[in-house]
């Protein structure tokens, strides 16, 4: 497997796992649940290797890693009933592959413009261990069942 030192998403160190709650592995990615569920079913999902760019990826690989981020985003919707989908891929400081899958609801935070990448605490919603854990069992268990995936 292809890691960097020094990269967010490869070392996946203390800071990271107070904010990003892995879920699964699907087939060229993993998958977590975001600390914040202001906007529930909020999710990020990275290539399961370091690149820094899409085009980077071997083509095979990138069509795998785009099957599973349509497979997350069609949970999200389904089982959150999303209006829309949002999905944020920057990358300028975290320049691991990755995407930030944010489900936009009508009337919330964020409807109308960009998703709200780091809401105010007074909107900031989080869930409790036992919610999180839910959460994550349902995303998990319909995403790997899309993807083909044994648990």
């Amino acid at each position: 497997m292809k890691k960097m030192d020094g990269c967010y998403y490869c070392e996946q160190d203390e800071g990271f796992r107070s904010l990003l709650f892995k879920i699964c592995d699907l087939k060229a990615s993993s998958v977590f649940l975001c600390k914040d569920q202001t906007l529930p079913g909020r999710c990020t999902i990275m290539y399961k290797e370091h690149y820094n760019e899409i085009y980077e990826i071997p083509k095979a690989d990138r069509d795998e890693f785009m099957d599973d981020v349509c497979a997350l985003a069609q949970t999200i919707k389904e089982l959150f009933g999303a209006d829309k989908i949002n999905y944020a891929i920057y990358g300028d400081e975290v320049t691991h592959v990755h995407y930030t899958i944010c489900p936009k609801y009508k009337g919330k935070l964020g409807w109308g413009g960009p998703f709200v990448l780091f809401p105010e605490e007074k909107d900031k919603i989080t869930l409790t261990e036992e919610e999180y854990k839910e959460r994550m069992k349902l995303i998990g268990d319909t995403v790997m069942a899309k993807r083909g995936v044994k648990p």
